[in-house]
């Protein structure tokens, strides 16, 4: 084996043969990955390991649909050959990816579901954390060891999985997040399901979703674009500046092929029905202490129904302009 190791121990000690039981442990061999109990081997394709494993019930219309998408379009794109230090710059401005850095503090195990090209898994990896990020798209990951390889960074770790199928132990991680995953897979609701089982009991897990109010929007210019042009969209004429990442932004807003939208309301019922207590929405409901809490990871009001309808009415004038995109927070019990 040449070069790092493509997982910290701490990573690898949370992974399991893929359809395995939380004693079937992997380790490491040349090119791939080898079951610890079973002896199978399980090899790298195309230098990312390869932990895929098609999941009971799967609707591979719309997993083999948005894999083929984003290994065209990988998602979200680099602005050229960054280094890691833009990267985490951008990361620090950003005030969203900041503040969640700053919630999770040091020294914690870090999953993200549906990590695209990477960038929030290897910003994460700051403060001594340990993080994993895991995706459909072969391409996008490419993107994503690339820059942890080029950078040299230890502690961020890739691979292929399913994210109804997750080759990860359960109970094993500090974090887990699926930031704007979810609603492209075939059913968010029992992706949410699957990924809240890879949390250590007082984990914190983070899902951001299409809101079903705000997202109108996307779709109003979605018919418009191809008259207006990309400008028509706000992040293409204030935020990009690299022609390759304004072209992968309007495909995956515009011309994605499946996409659902969701409520503040839906995702509380889903953390009801998985136990999650929730924490925090961001944008916060207004109304509510969300509005002043000092760390996303605070416990706050869930607001009324009414006070949740007046809070997306309000996203389209404000989110709906960058996709529309919101993000709750929950934990689950000790």
């Amino acid at each position: 084996m040449t070069g790092s190791p493509p997982f910290a121990e701490k990573i690898l000690a949370c992974l399991k043969e893929p359809g395995g039981s939380n004693e079937d442990g992997l380790e490491i061999v040349d090119g791939g990955l080898r079951g610890v109990r079973s002896g199978k081997e399980y090899p790298d394709r195309d230098g990312i390991p390869f932990l895929f494993k098609p999941s009971p019930g799967d609707k591979s219309s719309v997993t083999d649909m948005m894999r083929n998408f984003y290994e065209e379009h990988p998602f979200p794109s680099y602005e050229g050959l960054e280094e890691f230090g833009d990267l985490a710059n951008k990361g620090w401005t950003n005030p969203f990816s900041r503040k969640l850095l700053e919630a999770i503090g040091y020294n914690k195990l870090i999953l993200e579901c549906g990590c695209g090209t990477g960038q929030l898994t290897q910003f994460l990896q700051l403060n001594n954390n340990h993080t994993l990020g895991v995706d459909l798209s072969l391409s996008s990951l490419g993107l994503a060891v690339e820059h942890k390889t080029r950078n040299q960074l230890e502690r961020s770790a890739f691979a292929q999985m399913n994210i109804f199928n997750l080759a990860i132990k359960d109970e094993s991680f500090d974090v887990v997040i699926s930031h704007g995953v979810l609603h492209h897979t075939y059913d968010a609701r029992a992706a949410f399901a699957q990924i809240v089982k890879k949390l250590k009991p007082g984990g914190i897990v983070v899902v951001g979703l299409y809101n079903s109010y705000a997202r109108v929007m996307t779709w109003i210019r979605s018919k418009l674009i191809n008259t207006f042009g990309p400008k028509i969209d706000y992040v293409v004429r204030n935020r990009i500046h690299d022609e390759r990442k304004a072209q992968i932004w309007i495909e995956d807003q515009y011309f994605n092929p499946h996409e659902t939208w969701h409520s503040i309301g839906e995702v509380q019922k889903w953390f009801v029905e998985n136990d999650i207590e929730y924490l925090n929405c961001t944008p916060p409901v207004l109304g509510t202490d969300g509005e002043i809490a000092s760390s996303l990871f605070d416990p706050t009001d869930s607001g009324t129904g009414y006070k949740r309808t007046i809070t997306q009415l309000g996203w389209i004038a404000t989110i709906a302009r960058e996709g529309a995109l919101f993000d709750v927070i929950g934990r689950k019990p000790l």
